[in-house]
């Protein structure tokens, strides 16, 4: 009984237990988002290939202007010539628009009388007239410039202007056409076109301004005057010697 009592005041040995360690867990927020090597060897790379890039268009670019001005060198003749045509085709387009050739050959009526130029004036006229009225350009200036110096110097024009213009119907032009080729023997099939214009004329004196219709013609291609009259109906008149 005594050998029981002291083994139950012995005291019972003490089981160590060991308190096991979780693995540390690592705080998402410090682990890194990106890797800065990797991004930066990256960039890297990006910024080479836009570089040479960069380097190969500027060469193309050099490479093809260089082949263009050499180009342009060797057709430098051709180039000429197609600026040249080009200059006429526009001259012509303006002039067809801008200053129709029967307006023309109006102007230099006008501008002949108004300076008393008889030469100018007779050159207006067209040509087969003036061979069947007056023989050569030359006679018709001569007679042209006795019958300026006859003329009343009140009355003479200081300056011109075309009021009007007027392209006549082709029953008109066919009428014409016949007057023309029984007076002057000129082809009546030759007579495509006739236009008529108002000049108004400013005189010395006031009182003398007058008007005058210069009638102009499409004879074989080329417009010339064929009647210069104080009224809108057509009369060759103004070309008959008294």
């Amino acid at each position: 009984m005594a050998k029981k009592a002291d083994e139950a005041k012995e005291p019972k040995a003490k089981v160590e237990s060991k308190k096991v360690e979780e693995p540390k867990k690592e705080d998402p927020k410090n682990e890194p988002i990106i890797n800065t090597e990797a991004a930066k060897a990256k960039a890297e790379e990006l910024a080479n290939n836009v570089k040479e890039g960069a380097t190969e268009l500027a060469s193309n670019v050099k490479e093809g202007a260089n082949n263009f001005v050499e180009k342009v060198k060797g057709d430098r003749n051709l180039l000429i010539a197609v600026c040249v045509c080009a200059f006429v085709v526009v001259l012509l387009f303006f002039s067809l628009i801008c200053c129709d050739g029967s307006k023309g050959v109006a102007k230099d009526m006008s501008k002949a009388l108004v300076k008393m130029d008889a030469k100018k004036y007779c050159k207006a006229i067209n040509k087969t007239i003036v061979e069947e009225a007056y023989d050569d350009l030359d006679s018709c200036k001569d007679y042209m410039e006795d019958a300026l110096e006859e003329s009343d110097e009140d009355a003479q024009p200081t300056k011109y202007k075309i009021k009007s213009d007027k392209k006549l119907k082709k029953d008109d032009v066919e009428d014409i056409a016949e007057i023309l080729e029984d007076k002057y023997g000129i082809d009546e099939n030759k007579v495509k076109k006739v236009v008529r214009y108002k000049v108004h004329f400013d005189a010395k004196k006031n009182k003398n301004d007058f008007d005058l219709y210069i009638f102009t013609a499409k004879i074989k291609g080329k417009w010339s005057v064929i009647g210069v009259s104080p009224g809108k109906e057509y009369t060759t008149a103004a070309f008959d010697k008294e």
